[in-house]
């Protein structure tokens, strides 16, 4: 198992943080996450529904970006539809981060139990070519659990963004570890082409805004200019890998899930960046137009505007 870590990450074990006095808060939470990693799914979907209830009514800045992006993605919702998506969204959030916790810190077995997947073969055809694989991923609230349930059948990489916290990036990287073969910092572009180059399975999300000008263009989402970055367009021209879009749901009530991987993107990558951009931006758009609730609307998606545009969330 292989992570990219920097040079004071490498040095850090649990006892680093156990003699520090500012972590101790952060270590009882992780180790409240882990006692509920290893409930019962039925007590874990109750408490996910509850984290829900309660970001919904006690985070209000949050709760007023999701209906601004709701809002500009969905107009024609009525103001009660739009009021009911962000609840559902807010629900669909707490599910996430209590999945988050099974996902660091227990085996999933109960979950793999009721998982379905179809479209495996589709990743055996493009491993068969011998140019790597893009599972591109879309930050639904779902996506930690779909990936590692997913890791299970096949070897998956996945390309992450550290976090500023070393407490959070301590289990995050030991918790993702537990499941998938390896991990890559998003900056560290030699080594995700490295991989594609060895044929490897590399989960990659590119549907957020990270305000880069220089690798991203403005492509439509939902019909609004979004920054968007363009780096799957040059990982594959470069290393003639396969773009397979992969996408997760939770079926059921939460009580099962449902993981695609799709067929790999034909002609791909195409006449130009932002023709690319555009395309993919369309397939997130299709996930959610069928289910609008399960996706991280949190995010200032269009936060990078066009010059001389104001900001949607000023």
């Amino acid at each position: 198992m292989l992570a990219d870590t920097n040079n004071t990450l490498e040095t850090r074990n649990l006892l680093y943080f156990l003699l520090r006095p500012r972590y101790w808060l952060g270590l009882l939470l992780f180790a409240i996450a882990k006692l509920i990693a290893v409930s019962p799914l039925a007590v874990q979907r109750l408490i996910g529904r509850s984290l829900g209830w309660t970001l919904y009514h006690l985070y209000a800045r949050h709760k007023k970006i999701v209906e601004i992006n709701l809002r500009l993605c969905f107009p024609e919702l009525t103001e009660k539809q739009t009021k009911h998506l962000i609840l559902e969204n807010a629900y669909m959030t707490g599910h996430g981060v209590i999945e988050t916790c099974a996902a660091w810190f227990s085996s999933l077995s109960s979950r793999h139990k009721v998982t379905t997947i179809t479209g495996l073969n589709n990743i055996e055809k493009a491993i068969s070519e011998g140019n790597g694989v893009i599972l591109l991923g879309f930050h639904m609230t779902s996506l930690e659990i779909g990936t590692q349930l997913l890791a299970k059948h096949i070897p998956i990489t996945g390309m992450y963004k550290p976090d500023k916290n070393p407490l959070i990036e301590y289990f995050m990287v030991r918790g993702r570890l537990r499941h998938m073969t390896g991990l890559i910092q998003k900056q560290n572009t030699r080594r995700m082409l490295k991989s594609l180059k060895k044929n490897q399975v590399v989960w990659y999300a590119a549907d957020q805004d990270y305000g880069i000008e220089k690798t991203s263009v403005f492509a439509p989402f939902f019909g609004i200019p979004a920054s968007t970055i363009t780096a799957t367009t040059k990982f594959t021209r470069l290393t003639g890998a396969k773009v397979i879009p992969f996408t997760q749901k939770r079926v059921d009530g939460g009580k099962s899930y449902q993981l695609v991987i799709h067929p790999a993107l034909e002609n791909f990558p195409g006449a130009n960046e932002l023709a690319d951009a555009t395309r993919l931006n369309g397939l997130v758009e299709q996930q959610l137009r069928s289910d609008p609730s399960d996706y991280f609307w949190v995010h200032k998606r269009f936060k990078t505007r066009p010059e001389g545009e104001k900001s949607f969330y000023s």
